[in-house]
């Protein structure tokens, strides 16, 4: 697990939004994980070729290229990484799509921030963050997402 510096579970974050990649940044911490974020899938894809992930969490619709062109990469290239998919966008195709890759884990924004750090503990084998340790955080993580 993780990098040769770090034994902790190791997150790669996806996703063109620097509000959510802050609450990101802030939910690894809560966890003690190591997070990269890249707003660039292309730089994710170069990022995933020289590097150990646990855990992929990407959003889906990006400028650069869709957050399902990244997935059939990576499914290509590293087969069985767990992936997370946090979208704003509910659409029947995008479960379908996202089942037909195998996605772990599909979150549709607005959504419990602790749904999200339950689904991280499990996929990577750690214990969740206690709920009342979390909700000295959720308000401030709450606040950043409506920014």
């Amino acid at each position: 697990m993780g990098n040769d510096s770090d034994d902790r579970p190791h997150i790669l974050l996806v996703d063109d939004e620097l509000n959510w990649a802050y609450v990101m940044k802030e939910i690894a911490e809560l966890l003690n994980l190591n997070i990269t974020i890249t707003t660039d899938p292309r730089e994710a894809n170069r990022l995933l070729s020289v590097g150990e992930y646990d855990l992929l969490i990407t959003d889906i619709r990006m400028p650069e290229e869709s957050g399902f062109d990244l997935i059939r990469k990576v499914r290509r290239r590293i087969g069985d990484i767990p992936i997370i998919v946090v979208t704003a966008y509910d659409t029947d195709k995008l479960h379908t799509q996202a089942k037909a890759l195998n996605v772990q884990k599909v979150f549709i924004k607005p959504f419990q921030i602790q749904e999200l750090e339950n689904a991280m503990a499990r996929l990577l084998n750690i214990e969740p963050v206690s709920y009342t340790h979390l909700r000295a955080h959720e308000t401030s993580l709450h606040l950043v997402c409506r920014l």
